[in-house]
């Protein structure tokens, strides 16, 4: 069985007073052809929790651990409110990532995401 993978550049933004976010950090991710941006955010996680030298957690007087923590309401089932999303396909087409949490990422993906954008 063939596994296929698709990029994503993924930009995170978070005004936070250890100002580890404020300029904000990109990543380029491989995952898997049907992954959402949950995926994104575990696969993250995951690379981090790899080389912890990398890490920018604990932040918010370490109550927060990872972007999915960050990020995602797991209860819910939902990108927090407070989260402002821009999500495009290569050719400009967005993607409605607050409404639809599992949509499917189009390969070669570009997402910003401003933390507490409120």
């Amino acid at each position: 069985m063939i596994i296929k993978i698709k990029k994503i550049k993924l930009t995170i933004f978070a005004p936070d007073p250890e100002k580890k976010l404020s300029n904000g950090l990109d990543y380029n991710l491989n995952i898997v052809e049907k992954g959402s941006i949950i995926d994104v955010l575990s696969t993250l996680d995951k690379q981090i929790y790899d080389n912890p030298e990398k890490s920018i957690f604990p932040i918010y007087k370490g109550l927060i651990q990872s972007f999915v923590q960050l990020i995602w309401d797991a209860e819910e089932n939902v990108i927090y409110e407070d989260c402002a999303l821009n999500a495009y396909g290569p050719h400009k087409e967005f993607m409605p990532l607050h409404d639809d949490i599992n949509f499917n990422l189009y390969p070669d993906s570009e997402i910003t995401i401003v933390v507490h954008a409120d």
